[in-house]
């Protein structure tokens, strides 16, 4: 009578082991990451929110949001990794109410070669939000894309800059677009 119930028991199981889905989960379109006030930073973060493109050619969206209104000297370093290895591959930079710059890097320390006139990215600082707009696919195809950012004051010590998630440290990613 036993055999009986475990046979077909095996055989359901069996079923569900092979039709289940598998399980990693293809990352999210939308991912915020908060970060607690920390009084002792110059331009302290409070969250980062990563937004997929809509479309291929599409910008993808990232709000990164502080912890008072800008101010001049306010500045943002924002890297992005598009290409799964962990290195970053752009980096938007630029100090508030003034232009930005966009570079191709291969690193956390060098800037790279200024491609600012390919509009891969932009960089928007307005009362308590940084946003960066950028095509995941600028420099190659992209399926998703992770990110950093520092937010600091100019002439301010080091020691008072903000790191999202963390110093030469990449976010969990995002897909580059919204599934179709």
């Amino acid at each position: 009578m036993r055999a009986a119930r475990v046979v077909p028991l095996l055989a359901a199981l069996a079923l569900v082991v092979t039709f289940a889905p598998p399980a990693v989960a293809a990352p999210p379109t939308e991912r915020t990451i908060t970060d607690p006030r920390e009084p002792g930073k110059a331009f302290d973060v409070v969250s980062v929110t990563m937004t997929s493109a809509p479309a291929p050619g599409g910008k993808a969206k990232v709000v990164i949001r502080h912890a008072r209104p800008i101010e001049v000297r306010d500045s943002i370093d924002f890297w992005v990794d598009t290409d799964d290895d962990r290195v970053p591959d752009l980096l938007v930079t630029g100090p508030s109410f003034s232009e930005y710059a966009v570079y191709k890097t291969r690193s956390w320390t060098d800037h790279g070669r200024d491609i600012t006139d390919q509009q891969c990215a932009s960089l928007r600082m307005r009362e308590r939000r940084s946003v960066v707009r950028f095509d995941p696919s600028c420099l190659e195809p992209s399926v998703r894309f992770a990110v950093s950012v520092r937010s600091y004051q100019m002439h301010a010590r080091a020691r008072t800059d903000d790191y999202v998630p963390g110093k030469h440290r990449l976010s969990r990613k995002v897909l580059s677009y919204l599934p179709e």
